[in-house]
């Protein structure tokens, strides 16, 4: 919707308020996968009158005659059919958490509502991840309670999929920087000459 009004009112953005009929005109009269129809016909079991448009593909109900009764079945599936598209995409990527108290975690905050655990200059382009934290509690399947800093006024239980593992860093650091060994050549002298050939250099002749 945001992106309609901004094309429509990008010479008149004062006149946003105008355009406002049309964008849910708009918004109503298209396709949507979901639903496998428009909202105008999920709502009023027939297309919106915007001429000579034909009916959309596969379309088994199409018709002013059609059941209600027919119709909001028909919607009724089409949705958990999309609801289960959905649940099987984003399953692609979710992993199964779980944290041993005394584990330490990172934390995933919203910069802008908790400041008190970690307040940064630049929210919006701060690190999504802060901590590590310390597990103190699990509570039910899906929560766990950290140990935050004394200072912070926000609830310590969070849901897991705002924590993952902590990994620490084990690189190991030297105090002392190592020697440079002395590459040096200038004492260096040939012991032995096996071989001799003639080599052109510009236009002097070397050996």
């Amino acid at each position: 919707m945001e992106m309609y009004l901004r094309c429509a009112v990008h010479d008149a953005p004062c006149k946003w308020h105008r355009w406002l009929p049309m964008a849910e005109f708009w918004y109503n009269s298209r396709f949507h996968s979901s639903l496998n129809c428009t909202s105008f016909k999920a709502l009023y079991a027939k297309e919106a009158n915007l001429g000579a448009m034909p009916a959309w593909p596969n379309d088994e109900h199409a018709g002013d005659d059609m059941d209600w009764a027919v119709h909001t079945e028909h919607i009724r599936a089409q949705l958990e059919r999309a609801q289960l598209r959905f649940k099987k995409q984003a399953d692609r990527n979710r992993i199964e958490r779980q944290f041993q108290v005394g584990e330490q975690v990172l934390l995933k905050l919203q910069p802008y509502a908790q400041r008190s655990v970690a307040s940064r200059p630049c929210a919006k382009l701060a690190f999504k991840f802060y901590g590590p934290y310390t597990v103190l509690e699990k509570i039910g399947l899906m929560a766990y309670k950290l140990e935050l800093p004394p200072a912070s006024k926000v609830h310590p239980v969070f849901h897991v999929s705002q924590l993952k593992p902590f990994m620490p860093d084990y690189t190991p650091v030297y105090a002392e920087l190592p020697h440079v060994p002395d590459l040096s050549v200038s004492s260096a002298a040939p012991m032995q000459l096996l071989e001799r050939r003639m080599m052109k250099r510009g236009n002097a002749t070397i050996v």
